[in-house]
């Protein structure tokens, strides 16, 4: 599979954020606070990567008498957008470090709108290297797929916890864009164990927009979350999409939730259906003889 020569058009760079603004979110986030964004990063370029090879072609032979030969590339480009509702580094974090680590090449992170941001969000896109971040309206941001598209490059575009109607609006048929649309449940129970106790103000400061219901042992809790009760079947019973638990109890909690994150790693998110292979091209051809 050939693979495209692909820049993000110039006027981008009239929508950037400015670096001043990348400095001053540094230097807002507390040392101990930016080191679970880093923490996070680290993870996350374990988990996806980091890519070692630029195309992959694969041949076999098949007993059924025939061969295949796949080429694997990654895309020429990926772009994450979200809007000003989303608040938590982690859960951007996840979205744009699988296509950095992934060999993608060009990435862009757009937030739709303008406005203030959250200093975590920049600090933690600063910290994961994520160069290109900006600032556009839909029809902008739609102008500038379709710009991509002409130009024959294949791309992957990440909306990430949008409104249906607004990612709706910013696709259009093509096959040479793999758009997808990120989105989790925002109640989140909390199993506390007084021999696995989680940091419930890290839970706080990297999804201050998750809802927490802390179950089990008495703790103090943060600004927002709510008291579950002391039942350990009660808390199995109010996971819809993702909990917290304790090593000891991840099994049972895996059988209900699609995410568990335990002590340790709350300042960190993974998305269970974001595949390596969602920022990577295939082609396959399946023939008879060599």
């Amino acid at each position: 599979m050939q693979k495209n020569a692909c820049d993000f058009p110039e006027w981008i760079n009239e929508f950037a954020v400015a670096d001043e603004r990348f400095a001053h979110a540094y230097e807002t986030v507390p040392g101990h606070r930016r080191a679970l964004l880093k923490t996070a990063i680290a993870r996350l370029f374990e988990w996806y990567g980091p890519s070692r090879t630029t195309a992959r072609r694969l041949a076999e032979e098949w007993r059924g008498g025939f061969a295949s030969v796949q080429d694997t590339v990654p895309a020429d480009y990926a772009v994450v957008v979200f809007d000003a509702s989303l608040v938590s580094p982690a859960r951007l974090l996840a979205a744009v470090v699988p296509a950095l680590s992934c060999g993608v090449e060009n990435v862009l992170a757009v937030r739709l709108g303008t406005g203030e941001w959250s200093a975590p969000v920049l600090a933690g896109l600063e910290l994961a290297g994520q160069e290109l971040v900006a600032e556009m309206d839909a029809d902008r941001l739609k102008g500038l797929f379709e710009e991509l598209d002409a130009s024959g490059a294949k791309g992957a575009v990440l909306g990430l916890e949008l409104p249906q109607g607004v990612f709706r609006a910013l696709r259009f048929p093509t096959r040479r864009i793999a758009f997808t649309c990120l989105r989790c449940d925002r109640s989140v129970p909390v199993w506390m164990d007084p021999e696995e106790p989680f940091d419930l103000e890290a839970l706080a400061f990297s999804h201050p927009d998750l809802d927490f219901a802390v179950h089990g042992a008495e703790a103090a809790l943060p600004a927002g979350f709510s008291r579950g009760g002391k039942d350990f079947q009660g808390f199995l019973d109010s996971i819809r999409e993702v909990a917290c638990a304790p090593a000891s109890r991840v099994g049972e909690a895996l059988d209900r939730a699609r995410l568990v994150l335990g002590p340790g790693q709350e300042g960190c998110w993974v998305w269970p259906q974001l595949r390596p292979g969602h920022f990577h091209y295939h082609s396959t051809a399946w023939i008879i003889g060599a």
